[in-house]
């Protein structure tokens, strides 16, 4: 399974089994590794606070861009699954 794949899959069981309660961000981009390709690259690194019952836990993920997008639509998705049940 790849890491697009899991990091969908880790949204879903968080989304649906605890509640997201704060999300922070930053952006980054690789400028200096001994692997010349990945200079330039740009990564996005997450902390979730998860809220599980009377508790809560920070969840820490880096993401590509690629896979960030993918996480932005797998919340958007969420978020209108949840409106319907409004």
């Amino acid at each position: 399974m790849n890491s697009s794949a899991l990091s969908r899959l880790a949204v879903r069981q968080t989304l649906m089994v605890n509640q997201l309660v704060d999300m922070e961000w930053k952006f980054g981009v690789t400028v200096g590794t001994s692997e010349m390709h990945k200079v330039g690259n740009i990564f996005l690194q997450l902390k979730l606070v998860i809220r599980k019952g009377n508790s809560t836990e920070n969840v820490y993920m880096e993401l590509t861009l690629p896979q960030f997008y993918n996480f932005l639509h797998e919340l958007e998705r969420a978020k209108t699954s949840m409106d319907c049940f409004t």
